[in-house]
């Protein structure tokens, strides 16, 4: 196949079922990406969501959200069936835990090969709760060694110059900074008053310095900030700038009652040497 097919799944909250499971084992894509937040905040329903998220049959990467951090150890063993130890000395030597199909990223790349082009997914930071300054820095320096905002920065660099291919897409549970300040902007603080860019300044200078170097940006991938604004209007989740489409999925709830029965929310991106198409799928 020439195509990459990404299903690309917002941030969960709870949101998710065995019903989902059922409906994704049945499609045609290549890769599942979850741009985090699993549970409810509590650590029993973010266990009880990745035990039925292991049924998967479909390859799947997890980003880990801010909602994620309570033991990310646990969350990845039950996610692979992988003993906790393993788990713990993945995570610390910034390789993406887990043999089984259903896998934590973070820090880590994942190449695919097509007829004709090759690409490469670089997973960015974990845990970002947005902003200029890094989330948990206690917990990071813990889980991925990393203990400041600069140093996530020249990791996430570090990933850029380390990809096998030209072609690059960006996965991460928030999106990058730059992409506006107004409360309806794709990363835009909804929670402030007069607004601001809470997008993650790392990533924004991973985007750019791949660019520098000759990359092909041809997507960056994130949830984080609810399409809803707390201005009850929707914000932009689709946008385009230099040739690189940023989506944010995170459509919270997920599952919403429609017309006859309730509906089920997730992005759809196909990848060609040339081309990408993307749109919203509700089924």
């Amino acid at each position: 196949m020439s195509e990459l097919r990404l299903g690309i799944i917002g941030d969960l909250h709870t949101h998710w079922d065995e019903v989902d499971v059922a409906e994704f084992n049945r499609t045609d894509f290549d890769l599942l990406f979850f741009t985090g937040d699993l549970g409810g905040g509590t650590p029993e329903s973010t266990l009880r969501i990745a035990r039925s998220m292991a049924g998967l049959e479909k390859p799947a990467l997890v980003m880990p959200g801010n909602n994620d951090t309570w033991d990310t150890v646990a969350l990845a063993a039950e996610l692979t069936h992988q003993a906790g130890l393993s788990v713990l000395s993945n995570l610390r030597r910034g390789s993406e835990p887990g043999n089984g199909i259903v896998k934590l990223c973070g820090y880590s790349l994942h190449p695919f090969r097509r007829e004709g082009f090759g690409i490469t997914l670089i997973a960015g930071r974990p845990h970002s709760m947005g902003g200029p300054n890094l989330s948990f820095p206690e917990f990071m320096r813990e889980a991925y060694g990393i203990e400041s905002m600069s140093e996530s920065e020249a990791r996430l660099i570090q990933l850029v110059e380390e990809a096998p291919t030209r072609d690059v897409v960006f996965l991460s549970h928030n999106g990058p900074a730059g992409l506006g300040a107004a409360p309806d902007d794709p990363w835009g603080a909804d929670f402030k008053p007069d607004g601001g860019d809470w997008g993650d300044p790392d990533l924004a200078e991973a985007i750019r310095h791949a660019r520098t170097i000759g990359k092909r940006v041809r997507a960056v991938i994130a949830g984080h900030m609810h399409i809803r604004t707390r201005q009850g209007v929707d914000r932009t989740w689709l946008a385009e700038d230099e040739s690189t489409h940023f989506v944010n999925a995170a459509r919270v709830p997920r599952i919403f009652p429609g017309e006859d029965d309730f509906l089920r929310h997730h992005v759809s991106m196909q990848i060609g040497a040339e081309s990408l198409r993307v749109r919203e799928v509700t089924i």
